[in-house]
């Protein structure tokens, strides 16, 4: 097995223990001991469940013993929950007797600072030694509502039942967030199966959960609250195990932005933050990505409730409401979703069964005959699942209570007529919702959160693997931090892109006798290593003619000796001046734990502030190069807008290619590699790297 699989199965070994220890336990309700084993009992864990306190003898009518020396068997699974220091003492002592796994919930550790951090990776090493798999520490604890296993602590236990076996897995990175979104999913109904708190996951990350999950036969669905992924590679891993057996992963990605550490710089640093690089890679390996709490829990119940996910993005509307119609096709257009015209035929049939008043174009607009004439609603909605322009149909039934419920059973019945059905029904009953359920129709209370839904669902059913895209092997070992324009350009002529035609000059006398030979105008800038910002530095200069190439050379470097006196210059950087074309910004920042994050966008200098910019992780081919260019907002510019002239987007396509084969073949070594601007010409003339700032790995000497 792969280690990954290793991990896995130990993870399988924890949720499917038949049999449980827990060290620390109390008969006292007011401290934290006492909880795991009072859920066992109450919830009727189905395996054996042993106490151990030296303190004590009965909990919770159960016999408690000494120590783990002291039980009659050899448990599968231990939860510790004493205090830090002890804790590396407790799981020698099982590792050694060869038990299985552990949950560590006792907190203390590297969340408290270095004393703690140490304890950590004792846990660690003793982990190593003895081969006994670790949940924590810090955890919040594990359920399996399979087995009627609860061993946590949550006080989101404390009222109410375990929420209802079912198909859905569960990981988080945050123990008090991760069981307020347990509570959540059990009284939304939501069938889970598994939630794991990974706490500070000293050796077991939120990785190794997944792929469990993966392989788990009772688990069709995964979602996940997470801060930070470690193991970039057995996250890839995993998440392609899932894709290979069709189940989702949901995630809520949070945590701070690294943009501002990153701004001073490149462009392309202020742009690449942490978030994108997370969102850039969910989209390499085909995850769903969730923007808060009830998103996810909204997309796990559509995942495992629909029998069939929508094909395109077509969406048919029909409503009780035609307010609420036009609320939905607000949402979906905004939202990436197609409401396209029905038919002349489709408009027929439906007219036949429609009252005269009634709007029969998309959307449907039933009017308060929607909760009434059932036989017409199975109609149009088995009407509107058949439609060839339809990927999926949104019902909007608002006053869902009344009528009896009438409305419910020919949805029912014309569920499985063609495309996928979503209720929204804000006053639908939970016996209606429970029901729609059951045959394979999610309900959600309001118009945004289907369409936030369908938009998601969407993008996942209709993801493709990348193209193959090999890394290329670069030079970018030349040393440390800034390289100079000139030094970054010949790195980039060598992989085969186009820069513009180009000579350093050394003195004012060299410049006028090269400036001769570059035609009426061009560009003088500092050659510099070290120096990020050549303007402001006052180290460029545009339009430049040969009668002034001497004067502006001495103009350039006093002006940049003065803005910084130690600037390593190596001279100025003659070249050809390309006025045709439109400007673009391509670059790739060097993102743990997932590598380079390459970037396209349109605009110069301005491209921060219109923000339109496009993200992926590297490499990439040009094939999906050119998705990615397409994907952004200004792409019209690019294909001949308002009969301008249509620009080379193969060549920018090539070029984004390259860039993300030589990022990924630098590694580390090539922190940022920015190219601000890029010229896009005219259609079959190619694209040409007028600037570019490459940022090196400092060296730790």
């Amino acid at each position: 097995m792969t280690p990954l699989a290793e991990s896995a199965a130990g993870v399988l070994r924890m949720l499917d223990a038949q049999s449980v220890a827990v060290v620390g336990a109390s008969g006292d309700p007011e401290k934290i001991g006492y909880l795991p084993v009072h859920y066992l009992v109450k919830f009727g864990y189905e395996g054996r469940i042993y106490p151990i306190n030296p303190r004590l003898t009965e909990v919770e009518g159960l016999t408690v013993y000494p120590s783990l020396t002291d039980l009659p068997e050899i448990p599968d699974l231990v939860a510790i929950m004493v205090g830090a220091p002890l804790v590396p003492d407790v799981l020698e002592e099982a590792g050694r007797l060869g038990v299985s796994a552990a949950v560590i919930i006792s907190s203390g550790f590297a969340e408290v600072g270095e004393e703690g951090a140490e304890l950590q990776r004792r846990l660690i090493e003793i982990a190593d030694a003895t081969g006994i798999w670790v949940c924590g520490p810090n955890s919040v604890g594990i359920i399996n509502a399979a087995t009627r296993m609860a061993l946590t602590f949550t006080a989101a236990l404390t009222s109410g039942p375990l929420a209802p076996p079912g198909r859905i897995g569960i990981v988080s990175q945050s123990g008090a967030f991760g069981t307020v979104l347990y509570g959540l999913a059990r009284d939304q109904a939501l069938g889970l199966h598994t939630y794991i708190s990974a706490g500070n996951e000293a050796q077991l990350g939120v990785s190794d959960y997944i792929a469990a999950l993966v392989e788990h036969p009772e688990i069709t669905t995964i979602g996940g609250y997470i801060e930070a992924i470690r193991d970039g590679a057995s996250f890839a891993e995993a998440a392609a195990a899932a894709r290979g057996s069709g189940q989702p992963i949901v995630l809520v990605k949070v945590g701070a932005s690294e943009a501002g550490t990153l701004a001073a710089a490149s462009h392309t640093g202020a742009l690449t933050g942490d978030d994108r690089a997370y969102e850039a890679a969910f989209g390499r390996f085909g995850v769903a990505r969730a923007i808060d709490e009830q998103h996810l829990l909204d997309l796990l119940e559509a995942f495992d409730v629909l029998e069939k996910l929508p094909s395109g993005n077509r969406i048919a509307i029909a409503s009780m409401s035609g307010g609420a119609g036009v609320l939905l096709c607000d949402a979906a257009e905004e939202h990436g979703l197609a409401v396209l015209p029905f038919s002349n035929e489709l408009v027929g049939r439906l007219g036949e069964v429609l009252p005269p008043y009634a709007a029969v174009a998309n959307p449907v607009d039933f009017t308060g005959q929607f909760v009434t004439n059932t036989a017409g609603l199975r109609t149009v909605v088995a009407e509107l699942a058949a439609a060839e322009t339809a990927d999926a149909v949104i019902l909007f039934a608002g006053l869902g209570w009344t009528a009896g419920g009438a409305w419910v059973d020919p949805v029912i019945d014309a569920a499985g007529s063609g495309a996928p059905i979503i209720v929204v029904s804000p006053l639908a009953t939970e016996e209606q919702r429970a029901r729609l359920r059951k045959a394979g129709i999610p309900t959600y209370h309001s118009p945004l959160q289907a369409i936030r839904v369908l938009e998601t669902l969407v993008k996942w059913n209709t993801w493709e693997p990348p193209e193959d895209a090999d890394p290329i092997a670069s030079s970018w070992n030349q040393g440390s931090g800034i390289l100079s324009e000139a030094a970054a350009k010949a790195l980039l002529a060598d992989a085969g892109l186009t820069i513009p035609r180009g000579v350093v000059v050394t003195s004012a006398r060299e410049a006028e006798e090269v400036a001769a030979s570059f035609g009426s105008r061009f560009v003088m800038k500092v050659s510099a290593a070290g120096l990020s910002h050549k303007t402001e530095a006052g180290g460029v200069r545009i339009g430049v003619t040969p009668a002034t190439a001497g004067p502006v050379f001495e103009e350039i470097m006093a002006a940049v000796t003065g803005f910084d006196p130690k600037a390593q210059i190596d001279g100025v950087l003659l070249e050809e001046m390309i006025d045709e074309g439109l400007e673009a910004i391509i670059g790739s920042t060097w993102h743990e734990p997932f590598g380079h994050v390459v970037m396209v966008g349109l605009g110069g200098v301005s491209v921060e502030l219109l923000g339109d910019v496009a993200f992926a992780l590297a490499p990439i081919g040009p094939g999906d190069a050119r998705i990615l260019i397409e994907s952004l907002r200004s792409y019209p510019l690019l294909d001949g807008y308002r009969g301008a002239v249509p620009l080379d987007v193969e060549a920018l396509a090539q070029t984004v290619s390259v860039v993300s084969r030589l990022a990924a073949g630098a590694d580390s070594q090539l922190r940022e590699l920015d190219l601000n601007p890029v010229k896009v010409l005219p259609a079959g003339k190619g694209a040409v790297i007028l600037d570019a700032l490459a940022v090196l790995e400092v060296s730790a000497e």
